[in-house]
C-alpha cells in the first residue's frame, strides 16, 4: 500500500491524504486550507475566479491525477470525516462521477451550508455510510467509527487493504458531550493497527481553563444565575454540542434561549437524526427573526413559516431582558446597539479565539465585558496518549498538526511523512 499526504503534515486544515492499494485509490478528506502561504486566514472567495490548473499551480488544489472535473476519473472514492470545511471544502472541484462517502449528519450539514451560500459544494454522487458498518471501495474495506468532535456525526476510518490496517483518526476528542464514544474505543479498540494517522491540533496549544463540555455548561449556568443581565453568546450554529450546553445552562437558570432562524433551521434539520437536540418548540427557546440574508432566503424558500409559533420580537425580548440569552450575530448586536440597549449586557465568547479580533472592537466601544467560555473540539495531549495506548499501532503518522516533530517526544514509532511525499506502507 502507498500513502501520500497531499496536505496536512505540517498544517491544521486543508486535510487530504491518498491511499493506493493494488488497483484502488481513495482520498481521506479533501479540505479547504485554513491559512494561506503567509499564514494569514485563507480567503475562500479568492478561488472563485480561478481555474483548476491555476489552483494546482498555486498549491491550493493538490496535484492528484484523475480527480478533477476535466479528467478521466481515477479515484475510486473519497471518505469525508466530518462537516468542517477544512475537511470537505474543495469537493466542488471533484469529478462528479467520483463517489463521496460520508455520514448522514455530515451530508445534511454540508447541504445546509450550500443552501445558505457558505460553500460551493453542491453534493453529487454521495454514498451515506453507517458507523461501525464495513463497506467496500474496490480492494479497500472501510469501517467508520463515530467519534466525539465538535462537528455533528463525525467519523474516524479503519481502512484495510493489501494486507495492511490503517486507522485515520480524523478530528476527535474525549471531553465533549459524546465522550462515551471515546471511552468505548479505549475499551474496545480495533486490533492490529499497522499505521495510525493521528491528528495533533492541540499539540503546542494550551487546553484553556475549561476542560470539558460539561465544564462549559456549568460555567454558563453559574454566570446566568449570578448576573441579572442580558447575555449575548457568540458560538457557531453548527457546533451542536455547544448549543446543547447553552440550552441546558438556560434551563438550569430559568433563562430564555433566543436563537436566530438559521440556528433553528439547522437544529430542525438535524432533529431527524437525534431526538435529543433542542428544537424551536421546546421549553425556554424562542426564535428572533433577525433580518439577515439567511432569514430572507428561508422566507423566499418557504422555510421560515415553520418557526412562526416560536417567534419573539424585540419588544418581547425587552420583557425578558434580564433573563434572556441571545445568540450573537452581527445584526442582532447592531439592533440592540442602535436602540441604545446593549450597555449593561455581557458577551460570552464561546468560539476559537482567532475569530474574536473581528468583533472585539464593537463590544469594547459599547463597554460590554467579554467572558471566555470555550473548550476545544480536538483531543488534548493526555487524550491522544490514551488513544495511542489503547490502539497500540505499529507506527504513528502525524497529521493535522503544526508540530509533527513533537510527536516523537510523546509517542513511540513515529513516522513523519512530508506533504507530497509518497511512502510504501
Amino acid at each position: 500500500m502507498k500513502l501520500t499526504i497531499h496536505r496536512g503534515s505540517r498544517e491544521i486544515g486543508g486535510s487530504c491524504i491518498e491511499l493506493q492499494a493494488l488497483d484502488s485509490r481513495i482520498l481521506l478528506d479533501f479540505g479547504l486550507p485554513l491559512l494561506d502561504e503567509n499564514y494569514q486566514p485563507f480567503d475562500k472567495n479568492s478561488i472563485k475566479s480561478q481555474t483548476t490548473e491555476d489552483l494546482i499551480r498555486l498549491k491550493v488544489l493538490p496535484d492528484i491525477k484523475g480527480l478533477y472535473q476535466h479528467e478521466t476519473p481515477l479515484i475510486n472514492g473519497i471518505l469525508i470525516s466530518h462537516s468542517h470545511q477544512d475537511h470537505y471544502g474543495l469537493l466542488s472541484f471533484v469529478n462528479p462521477s467520483t463517489p463521496i462517502h460520508m455520514s448522514k449528519g455530515c451530508k445534511e450539514l454540508i447541504r445546509v451550508s450550500h443552501f445558505f451560500g457558505q460553500t460551493a459544494c453542491n453534493l453529487q454522487n454521495i454514498v451515506t455510510i453507517e458507523p461501525w458498518t464495513p463497506f467496500q471501495i474496490n480492494s479497500f474495506t472501510v469501517t467508520p467509527y463515530l467519534v466525539d468532535h465538535s462537528a455533528f456525526d463525525a467519523l474516524a476510518f479503519l481502512i484495510e487493504g493489501d494486507g495492511k490496517r490503517i486507522l485515520y483518526s480524523g478530528d476527535f476528542r474525549g471531553h465533549g458531550r459524546k465522550s462515551i464514544l471515546f471511552e468505548n474505543i479505549l475499551k474496545h479498540p480495533p486490533s492490529d493497527i499497522d499505521y495510525l494517522i493521528l491528528e495533533g491540533t492541540m499539540i503546542g496549544r494550551d487546553k484553556g481553563e475549561l476542560e470539558t463540555e460539561l465544564d462549559i455548561e456549568n460555567e454558563m449556568a453559574r454566570l446566568f444565575n449570578k448576573n441579572e443581565k442580558l447575555f449575548f453568546v457568540a458560538f457557531s450554529s453548527q457546533n451542536i454540542d455547544r448549543i446543547v450546553s447553552i440550552y441546558r445552562a438556560c434551563l438550569r437558570s430559568d433563562r430564555l434561549f433566543v436563537i436566530d432562524p438559521y440556528t433553528a433551521f439547522i437544529l430542525d434539520n438535524l432533529g431527524k437524526f437525534s431526538s435529543s437536540l433542542p428544537q424551536f418548540d421546546w421549553r425556554n427557546i424562542r426564535v428572533f427573526f433577525v433580518p439577515s440574508s439567511h432569514t430572507r432566503q428561508m422566507a423566499e424558500d418557504k422555510n421560515l413559516f415553520k418557526f412562526k409559533s416560536a417567534k419573539i420580537n424585540y419588544e418581547e425580548i425587552q420583557r425578558f431582558k434580564n433573563r434572556a440569552v441571545l445568540r450573537d450575530t452581527y445584526l442582532t448586536r447592531k439592533i440592540f446597539a442602535n436602540k441604545n440597549d446593549i450597555r449593561g449586557s455581557i458577551l460570552i465568547y464561546s468560539m476559537w479565539e482567532g475569530y474574536l479580533a473581528d468583533i472585539k472592537p464593537f463590544w469594547d466601544s459599547n463597554g460590554v465585558p467579554i467572558k471566555h467560555v470555550h473548550t476545544s473540539g480536538h483531543a488534548y495531549i493526555k487524550e491522544l496518549k490514551k488513544f495511542v495506548d489503547a490502539l497500540k499501532p505499529k507506527h504513528i503518522i502525524p497529521n493535522h498538526t503544526l508540530f509533527p516533530e513533537a510527536y516523537r517526544e510523546l509517542f513511540p514509532n513515529v513516522m513523519e511523512v512530508e506533504d507530497g511525499q509518497t511512502v510504501t506502507l
